[in-house]
C-alpha cells in the first residue's frame, strides 16, 4: 500500500469515529478537522507538528457557527453537507492556506529558520495535525470523552513515520504521546525531548502563549543540536 492508500483508510475510519461521537455525545458536538492537506503527501514527511486541538489557546479568524458540528456541516466552505467524510478530513483545514496569519505558525517558522532547519517546513516534507480533532475555544474546554479517540492520532503517526515530532504543548500534547518520566528536560520549562518508536519528539509550550519570544536563540541552538544528533 502507498502512503496515500494508508491515509485514505485512516481518514475514513477517523471521520466515522469523530462523526459518531459528535452525534452521540453532547459535549463532543463540535466541529472537527485536521490541519495540513494530507492528500498532498506522496512520501513520508520528516516532520509532524502536533498541536493540542484546533483553535486551542487562541482565536483564529474563521469562527465556526455556535451550533457545533451542525454549524460546520452548514458552512459551505467545508463542503460536507452530509457530514464529514474521509476525503474531506484528509484535505485538512480549508483555511490552512492562511496559516501565515495564525499566531501558532510564525513562531514555528522562526524557530526552524534560526535552527537552520527550514527545509523541514518545505511543502510535502511536513504534516500538521492535532492530538484531538474537535475544535474548542480553549484547551481546558476539550471534552474528556474526546480523548477516547486519541488512538486515531497514534494511528496517523504510525502511518506517517516522521523522523521528528514537534508537540506544541507539554501536558496535553507531548505527555499524551509519551510517558511523563520519559521526557528529558533540555531547557527548564521550555524544551523537552523524548522518543516515540523511531521518532524524535520535541515538546515546547504552546506558541500562542508568547512563551518563545524571548528564547528563540537558545531554543534554536538546542533544536539544531537535537536534529544534528539524530541524523
Amino acid at each position: 500500500m502507498t502512503i496515500q492508500d494508508k491515509l485514505k483508510d485512516w481518514a475514513k475510519d477517523t471521520a466515522a469515529a469523530y462523526h459518531k461521537l459528535a452525534n452521540e455525545n453532547e459535549a463532543c458536538n463540535r466541529a472537527f478537522y485536521t490541519q495540513s492537506d494530507l492528500s498532498k503527501l506522496n512520501t513520508y514527511p520528516e516532520l509532524l507538528i502536533l498541536g493540542i486541538n484546533p483553535k486551542g489557546n487562541c482565536k483564529y479568524d474563521y469562527p465556526i457557527d455556535e451550533n457545533g458540528y451542525m454549524g460546520q456541516i452548514q458552512n459551505e466552505k467545508w463542503g460536507i453537507p452530509n457530514g464529514m467524510t474521509g476525503e474531506n478530513l484528509l484535505k485538512g483545514n480549508p483555511f490552512e492556506c492562511d496559516k501565515c496569519n495564525w499566531p501558532i505558525w510564525n513562531p514555528v517558522k522562526i524557530l526552524f529558520e534560526k535552527a537552520g532547519a527550514l527545509d523541514l517546513l518545505a511543502e510535502g516534507n511536513y504534516a500538521y495535525s492535532n492530538m484531538v480533532l474537535y475544535e474548542t475555544p480553549c484547551e481546558k474546554d476539550i471534552p474528556e470523552k474526546a480523548w477516547s479517540l486519541l488512538s486515531q492520532t497514534f494511528a496517523l503517526i504510525d502511518i506517517l513515520q516522521p523522523k521528528y515530532i514537534l508537540c506544541l504543548g507539554k501536558k496535553n500534547a507531548m505527555e499524551r504521546l509519551i510517558a511523563k518520566d520519559s521526557c528529558e528536560e533540555v531547557l527548564p520549562g521550555m524544551l523537552y525531548k523524548g522518543q516515540y518508536k523511531q521518532s524524535t519528539v520535541l515538546g515546547l509550550p504552546h506558541p500562542s502563549r508568547n512563551a518563545w519570544s524571548k528564547h528563540y536563540e537558545v531554543l534554536a541552538q538546542e533544536v539544531r543540536k537535537i536534529i544534528e544528533l539524530s541524523k
